[in-house]
């Protein structure tokens, strides 16, 4: 508590000591009132501004942590954000050792200013993202629909995570923003290889969600599916008996997912 109170009282010198420097430039070099009021104006205002949220990556002593420890704090902090999807809450339900491996190796944390673009129209897709803070603002390429906002809690770009993807449109952060990130490539190495139960409940999700796309593809953004569908198709891939996964003569070779190495993007701009 004391190391705490003493950074606090240093930052404080510090800014002091800042503003003070910019009062004496300003005095020395004859800044006119009116342009030297917009400044400090500018400056109060960045001064009050919030600290982003800190990462994990940014946080090096945790490497030092035992890796048990690390596995533990990975799950309690992003277990909570995953789970809101369909998908994550019941694979985990399931499958809660190989899940955990997706904590650790598949998923990076974001921070985006006010105003920054997180992806544009076009761009190669990588990542899915998992809002924690703020607000974005979405705009589907080529399309007259209303812009949708998305907050804390939502997700966008799921397609990539199961088949080849290019954004569809522009994410925006009205609001300094936070997300959390699953990396498609490193998601497909950890659960791709899986056998067992695991393995084929994953492609199985894979497959009926691409057979979802292809067969919307007029719809589909990178907003992805609604929740609810997501839903209805978790369901199928989690009921008993599991079935083998389709050949890829079952479906259009253009219509297959990534897990079955023949996709393609039923909506490339």
């Amino acid at each position: 508590m004391g190391n705490a109170l003493q950074q606090l009282r240093e930052l404080n010198e510090e800014r002091t000591e800042q503003f003070a420097k910019v009062r004496r430039y300003f005095s020395s070099n004859n800044v006119q009132s009116g342009l030297a009021k917009k400044a400090w104006a500018a400056l109060s205002l960045a001064a009050q501004k919030p600290k982003r949220r800190t990462h994990w990556d940014e946080i090096k002593i945790l490497q030092h942590l035992p890796k048990s420890l690390q596995a533990e704090l990975h799950r309690h902090i992003r277990e909570p954000i995953l789970s809101v999807h369909p998908f994550f809450s019941a694979f985990d339900r399931s499958f809660t050792m190989q899940l955990q491996q997706v904590y650790q190796l598949c998923i990076s944390e974001i921070s985006t200013e006010q105003g920054q673009e997180l992806f544009h129209t076009g761009e190669a897709s990588t990542q899915m993202y998992f809002v924690m803070e703020g607000t974005f603002c979405y705009h589907a390429g080529g399309m007259t629909a209303e812009p949708s906002f998305l907050s804390t809690g939502q997700w966008v770009g799921e397609p990539v995570l199961w088949m080849n993807w290019k954004h569809t449109g522009r994410l925006l952060a009205k609001t300094p923003c936070a997300v959390l990130a699953v990396k498609s490539k490193e998601l497909q190495e950890t659960l791709g290889s899986e056998a067992g139960d695991a393995g084929a409940i994953v492609r199985e999700y894979a497959m009926q969600f691409t057979r979802h796309c292809y067969n919307n593809s007029y719809l589909l953004t990178d907003i992805g599916v609604d929740v609810d569908t997501v839903g209805k198709l978790v369901e199928l891939a989690f009921e008993p008996p599991l079935e083998p996964p389709q050949e890829d003569s079952d479906l259009e070779s253009s219509q297959s997912s990534t897990w079955l190495d023949t996709s393609q993007n039923p909506r490339s701009p």
